[in-house]
């Protein structure tokens, strides 16, 4: 599938910032889109049900804003799914509210992107240490070594959920994020659906965000039970039995020695076996991708940094 899409000439851009709490950090990421240039606009707050009265604060500080208040915490997947749902652009940007867009430049940028490149669906955005601006290495699962091509623009197979623009037919066509992962490489998940629909993924460096990561949405023994448990189904719903297995190996071993090295073992287990136990109720939703679509992504792992360079990163603690 050759898939296109011809912009106009200002595209409405729906902007979509997924919340929970933090909330100086929504203030940072509403200052940024605020301060865009870009005018066609619309800006979409999802609350994961922060029970902290959030609807008075955006009606006193940012009235224009669309609230989309759930009434229960639907994760990553299912926040960003209703933020989605809800954008009435051609072009739907994905932010959390920890990541904010470091000029008033980006949306442009954005628009600018999508019209000069018609062959390329989803944008990859440069992610940046909040302090330096230098690139975040824990971000970095490229299929290039960091270190030589993080200014390069290259396409990939990866993106961060949360710092990432899309054409709106790429969530008609390939579908929205997959709700039972809620949380952890749901956006692996994803790349898989887009790419075996014949859509590209382009990583951008000059579409700048910065990243004020909050330490308990990667560090907590929750993280090794939740990637661990998600590893499993991707394997499983996004491959043909072959490819799981080459897929899913290095990824389990990865979580093993990482859950052992910071003493999460008993959450790394359960989530073996709580990702074993649910493959009878995702069974229904596997569709793997197809043997094209898996030389694509070989193709593009080629480029893939050597193994001891990708552990090297790791040297000060886990990047997950």
């Amino acid at each position: 599938m050759n898939a296109t899409n011809t912009l106009p000439e200002s595209p409405l851009i729906s902007v979509v910032i997924l919340n929970y709490k933090r909330r100086d950090a929504l203030r940072r990421v509403l200052d940024s889109v605020r301060s865009q240039d870009y005018i066609n606009r619309e800006t979409i707050i999802v609350d994961n049900d922060s029970r902290d009265e959030i609807r008075e604060f955006i009606e006193q500080y940012a009235s224009e804003v669309i609230l989309i208040e759930l009434e229960k915490n639907r994760g990553a997947c299912g926040g960003r799914n209703a933020g989605i749902e809800r954008a009435r652009g051609e072009i739907v940007i994905t932010l959390d509210n920890d990541i904010v867009l470091e000029s008033p430049f980006e949306l442009t940028r954005v628009a600018n992107k999508f019209r000069s490149r018609s062959d390329i669906h989803v944008l990859a955005f440069f992610v940046g240490d909040a302090e330096t601006g230098i690139v975040r290495r824990r971000e970095w699962c490229h299929p290039r070594n960091v270190a030589d091509f993080s200014s390069t623009e290259f396409e990939t197979n990866y993106f961060v959920e949360g710092a990432a623009a899309y054409r709106r037919k790429v969530f008609e066509t390939a579908g929205k994020y997959y709700e039972p992962i809620f949380l952890g490489n749901e956006g692996l998940d994803l790349a898989l659906r887009i790419m075996d629909r014949g859509f590209r993924i382009l990583y951008t460096p000059q579409i700048r965000t910065r990243h004020e990561m909050s330490l308990d949405t990667r560090s907590s023994e929750r993280t090794y039970f939740i990637y661990t448990r998600n590893y499993l189904w991707i394997a499983y719903k996004d491959y043909y039995f072959l490819q799981g297995v080459r897929f899913l190996i290095p990824k389990l071993a990865m979580m093993a020695f990482f859950s052992l090295r910071v003493g999460h073992v008993r959450a790394f287990l359960r989530g073996l076996k709580d990702g074993l136990k649910g493959l009878a109720r995702i069974r229904a939703d596997r569709s793997p991708v197809s043997r094209e679509t898996a030389r694509y992504i070989a193709q593009l792992d080629r480029a893939r940094p050597s193994l001891w360079t990708r552990l090297e990163r790791h040297r000060p603690g886990p990047q997950i």
